[in-house]
């Protein structure tokens, strides 16, 4: 059986965003279809639409965390704080380890620069820098945030 980071890594350099990569991975464990992991994914690339923010594998990231601990109705105050919980730790431990949890921090170049995009593709630093991104988040995902972890 093939790592979800594995799946991660093959999709994101198969033309899936760094968030599409994560949804992608854990699609089948969540009960989401591809089709839905492309569309709920498609903006939050670059930072949530190239703006460099939150990155997108750690918003795919805090997506998961959702589905598995969040509140299934309305009612359900206890889920939902839960989910905030776990994402606001989340979020940090990307943060320790990838240095930052915005995407112009992870990358280090802006992502509306067609030189520097251009550059940075030809240094590989796309696959170094979120690569790191999504492997953290897929050894996050699997380690400390399982339900049965939990």
């Amino acid at each position: 059986m093939e790592s979800k980071e594995s799946i991660a890594i093959y999709n994101f350099e198969n033309g899936a965003n760094c968030a599409q990569s994560i949804l992608l991975a854990f699609a089948k464990e969540e009960g989401l279809s591809e089709e839905l992991c492309l569309q709920l994914g498609s903006g939050l690339g670059g930072g949530i639409g190239h703006k460099q923010h939150v990155c997108g594998a750690i918003n795919a990231g805090a997506m998961i965390i959702g589905l598995r601990f969040g509140n299934k109705n309305r009612d359900d105050i206890d889920g939902k704080q839960t989910a905030t919980d776990l994402v606001s730790e989340f979020m940090d431990k990307c943060s320790t380890d990838l240095g930052s949890a915005n995407c112009s921090k992870i990358l280090g170049i802006d992502l509306n620069n067609p030189e520097q995009v251009e550059k940075a593709k030809e240094a590989g630093l796309f696959a170094l820098s979120c690569g790191k991104a999504i492997r953290t988040v897929c050894r996050l995902l699997e380690s400390d945030y399982q339900k049965s972890s939990l």
